[in-house]
């Protein structure tokens, strides 16, 4: 489970940077690029989470960050 614990932290580190890159790209085409894969990789972040909570018993200690994430018609049009 641990594994699993890791690779959550890492989606979500990944997702973080994808969305921080999206906002500071120039190029409109790696701009949506780096926003689908950072939705992309917050809802891989979201599933691993489920199963995570479902296998370990619960921590109410434990504190998740909260990655966002918008639907593509959500999203702002520049």
């Amino acid at each position: 489970m641990k594994d699993l614990r890791r690779r959550l932290e890492k989606v979500r580190a990944d997702a973080r940077d994808f969305a921080l890159m999206s906002q500071q790209a120039t190029d409109p085409e790696k701009c949506e690029l780096f926003k689908r894969l950072a939705d992309e990789l917050a809802i891989e972040a979201l599933e691993l989470e489920q199963i995570v909570k479902r296998n370990e018993p619960s921590n109410p200690c434990d504190q998740h960050e909260v990655v966002e994430f918008k639907p593509t018609s959500q999203r702002k049009r520049g």
